[in-house]
Formats: structure tokens, sequence, C-alpha cells
């Protein structure tokens, strides 16, 4: 039995709770009174009070605390006495349950068995293996808050500092382990040793190191068959480890990941090997993006994630989209709400990865936050059968039957990432890749002016320009405006033989170029337009606008 348990609750009862050192709840009366009411049953449920025992059923146990695998009973609730009438008659006592047992005395209670640690001000729960970084919107949700409990931390923070417990394992925040293998953070190696069953990881794989460092060729191997872009290769192989770095805390988060191809590439098969390794929450973008109570919910889904997956989401597009994707690339926290619950802080620990098959239109404003990754289209005229026969060993490798994540092969993806991290001198330096949007979504007006605009560097405004407009827009500028600035173009006013012309001009090379079709931009009138000066030959014109006529007839 924990003797102290009842000893360092009358403790924090009776210390002072001072703004400095607690924070500034306005529940710090309530809490109190709440924890003077706690009473612990040993081994055969009893209570003891005043060298008597007093039995309490199992079906009347109140709150069960776990500590290392072993189980504590609790109540909450007062031994009353009352004495008889006559002057020789005993004194009589009786347990008197409270109506609930309150979600701030099991908080506390779990602290003081050892189950909670800060680090860093952070909260971990180090009571199994594998360490669980604990923020407020978790907090509510797993004791069942229903009031205000925006000071949460503060509380336990001050309790922590005048009532500092062990923990029940000694937590290590920036290792891996495996069954037999410990791969360091800090010092970014892998390392064949012996685990220390006392201590709680950052990660735990239940993998040995034979097994965990052959996947890393099947691992390898996918990753160079679904992408054949250098640089989207280059980016794919440092993603796992910049979202084991940025979910330990070791590095500061600053991007977010944008893959892009069209159907059954690849992509998912991927993000499930990745949601092996990390924990991964699903988060629609759209939701984030509007207000009220969606978005607050939304963004609660935040809360313990380290991979934010979006998945058939929209275009990737638009000024309001892209204030929500700085906010995840780089704040730290942010107010959320879960169902029923109250205003709170979330953790936004989670790396962004967006995986789409359509439009991704970014402003330059992006480029320091965004990193695309372009996957390889499957061949034309590949049917279902064969699609499946040569993803079918990549599937068995890294999920199970159900096609959730298979650790033994999903830990490829980690040290495969961790070696290139390695070759890299220890740097994410990403690199800038184009992804190709195409012009399947894109209507006359864009199709036109990008055809122009890969031939001249600015195009008037014409009266066949003047008819596509009204067909696309009718009199609609703005919807104008954002459709061509989807294909990084504006509208720009050019003085020619001393009149100012109207036209239209390209503002966003990569962006252009992103709905290039591959076929034109392969070709030497493309590479020639696009690294020679503004005089282009008239030969060369000639040729492009054979292949234009090819293109679009």
């Amino acid at each position: 039995m924990n003797d102290n348990i009842k000893d360092s609750l009358n403790k924090i009862v009776y210390m002072k709770w001072s703004e400095d050192d607690f924070g500034q709840s306005k529940m710090k009366a309530d809490y109190k009174k709440q924890l003077s009411n706690i009473l612990q049953l040993d081994n055969f449920n009893n209570i003891h009070h005043e060298g008597r025992e007093f039995y309490v059923a199992s079906s009347e146990i109140m709150y069960i605390a776990d500590k290392n695998g072993e189980e504590i009973n609790f109540i909450s609730g007062k031994i009353i006495s009352k004495k008889s009438k006559k002057k020789d008659d005993e004194e009589k006592y009786s347990l008197k349950f409270d109506p609930i047992f309150p979600p701030f005395s099991k908080l506390v209670i779990d602290y003081l068995l050892g189950r909670y640690v800060f680090y860093n001000e952070k909260l971990y729960d180090v009571n199994s293996k594998q360490a669980k970084i604990i923020d407020n919107m978790t907090l509510v949700s797993l004791y069942g808050f229903k009031h205000s409990t925006e000071f949460l931390l503060d509380i336990l923070k001050g309790i922590d500092k005048h009532c500092h417990v062990e923990s029940v394992r000694k937590l290590e925040p920036y290792q891996i382990a495996g069954n037999d293998f410990i791969i360091d953070l800090k010092t970014h190696t892998l390392t064949r040793k012996v685990i220390n069953n006392e201590v709680s990881y950052f990660k735990h794989y239940p993998v040995d190191f034979e097994t965990a460092r052959a996947s890393k060729t099947t691992a390898s191997e996918f990753l160079n068959y679904v992408i054949d872009d250098p640089e989207s290769l280059h980016n794919a192989q440092l993603q796992a480890y910049y979202i084991a770095q940025v979910a330990s805390g070791l590095r500061s988060k600053t991007n977010f990941f944008v893959t892009k191809s069209g159907v059954r590439t690849g992509k998912g098969l991927r993000h499930i090997a990745l949601s092996g390794l990390f924990n991964k929450i699903d988060v629609e973008l759209d939701n984030l993006t509007s207000r009220g109570f969606d978005a607050l919910n939304a963004w609660a889904l935040f809360s313990g994630g380290e991979m934010a997956l979006a998945t058939e989401q929209g275009d990737i597009i638009g000024e309001k989209l892209e204030r929500v994707l700085k906010i995840i690339a780089t704040e730290r926290t942010h107010v959320a709400r879960n169902v029923g619950g109250n205003q709170g802080l979330v953790y936004l620990t989670s790396v962004l990865c967006i995986d789409t098959n359509r439009i991704v239109s970014l402003s330059e404003e992006m480029n320091g936050r965004k990193i695309l990754i372009q996957y390889k289209d499957r061949p034309s005229g590949e049917t279902d059968q064969e699609r499946e026969e040569v993803f079918e060993k990549y599937w068995q490798a890294f999920t199970e039957c159900d096609k959730s994540p298979k650790i033994e092969g999903c830990i490829g993806f980690l040290l495969t990432s961790l070696d290139y991290f390695n070759q890299q001198g220890n740097k994410f330096i990403w690199k800038d890749v184009e992804v190709y949007n195409g012009n399947e979504s894109l209507d006359d007006f864009q199709i036109e002016l990008i055809n122009q605009l890969l031939v001249n560097k600015f195009v008037p405004k014409s009266n066949y320009l003047e008819q596509l407009f009204l067909k696309c827009y009718g009199k609609n500028n703005n919807r104008c405006g954002e459709a061509i600035k989807i294909i990084g173009v504006e509208s720009y006013r050019k003085r020619i033989d001393g009149k100012l012309v109207g036209g239209y001009r390209i503002t966003n090379g990569r962006r252009f170029n992103s709905f290039v079709p591959n076929r034109l931009k392969s070709s030497p009138v493309h590479h020639q337009f696009t690294s020679s000066s503004e005089h282009v030959k008239t030969s060369i014109i000639n040729t492009f606008h054979c292949l234009v006529h090819q293109f679009t007839t």
C-alpha cells in the first residue's frame, strides 16, 4: 500500500496556492476541497481510519489508478463519527460516499503515483515503455473535465514544484527504442543494445535489430520506384526523420509537406507506413478554415498528434487556406474546443502532410514553408490487376492483412531517412520542387493564356480573349483575377509605341510551369523560351505554334 498518498494529499491541501506558482485558476478552493476527501483502499478493499477498517465492495470503487501495471483503488468520501446520547456508548463511524469522483482528484492521484513528469515545460506520461506528451486538451478528454480547465497544467506544475514525486520510469524524450536497439535523435545514431525496462522512451517499437535493419532495403526500393524526380525523392527521404525530430521536441516545426500525383500511385501506402511510426491524426482543412465551433473542434483533433494527415482535400489554393497552413507549420499552440467541452489550448506538435491529386497553387510567401513531393503517375493503359501485382509486395511489407501499419516494415522508412539525413551532413535542406498540376481542371481562358504566354512574355488583350473572358466569368473581374492568380499570371498594363496596353504577364514562373503539359516542357521550345532573353527566334515560335496546335486539337 502507498501510505504516502494521503500524507501527500494533505500536504497539497494545506500549502499556499499562490498565483506565482499555481497560476490564475478560480477553481483552487474547489480543487482543495476535492483532494481532502480522497480515501485510498488497501489490497483487500479496506479503508483504514484510526485503527478501524471499512470494507468497500468492488462495485463501490470510484477510481482505479494504474502504477506501472499495479492496480490501486480509491473512493471520494468521508468517515463520519456519531456518538450516542448515552454516556458509555462507543463512538460509531460510518463511511459516506461523495456523489462523484472529481476529475481533478484523479489527475493529482496519478501524478502522486509517479505517472507524470515535467520536462522542458511539457508534461509526459511515463507509465509505459513509450512516453506520451500530455497537453491541456488531452487532460480534459482523459479525465472527463466538464468545467473550466484553462489552468490545469499551471496547478499541476505548482504541485510538482512543492511536492516533487519520483516517476515510475525515467524519461528518455529523445530516444527511440526497439527490442534490442536505440535510435538516438540527438546524436543521430542507431545502436544495438539491451534496452532498460525502467525507462520510458519517446517511442518504443517491438522490433528486433536485424528485422529493422533489413526493412531499409524494401523501403528504399519503394521510394525509388514511386518517385523518379530527384528533388522530390530528396524531400521524401528526409520526411520521416524530420517528423521524428519535431515530434520529440528537438527541432522547431517550420514546414509542411504536400505530396502530389494522380490516383493510386503509392502515396497512400507510404502515409500508412508513416502513421505506424507516429501518432497520426486525420484533419479536414476546410473545417480548419471555417469559423465557430466547427473550427474549434477541428483544432482540438491536433491534441497528442505527431503527424497530421490531410487526404482527399480540395485545391490547395487561397489566402484563407495559406493562413491555416502557416499556423500549423509554425505555431506551438492554438485555441481549440472538444465536442461538449470548454475552450483550451492544444499543442500543435503535428507535422502536416497533405496527400492530393488536385491543384497545388500556393503563393511565394509559402516558399519557406511548403515542401513538395511529386510522385510519378502510373503508366497509361495499366489495368487494376497489373497495378495490384506491382504493389502487392509493398502492401505485404508495410501493412497487416487489415491494411493497418506493420511496424516491422514501416520502421525501414525511418531508418533510411536517418541514413540519408546523416549523408546530408545532419541538415534539413529542402529542394525546390515543381509539381505538375496539369490543365484538366482549367477553364478555356486559363488554357489560352498559358498557350500564349509560353510564346510571349506579355499577351495584350484581344477580341478573342475578351470572348473567352465573358464565356468563363461573365463580367466578374474578381473571378478572373482569382483564376489567373492560380496559374501564376496577373493583369498588367505595358507601354507599347507610347500607348498603355492592357494585357497579361507571368508573375510566378514555377506556378505557371506546373500547368504546362509535360510533353511541352521537355520540348526544346519551352527550354529555349524559359532560359533565353526576351527575343525568341522566329523559327522557334513557329515550331512552338505547331506543338500547341497538336496539343489543343
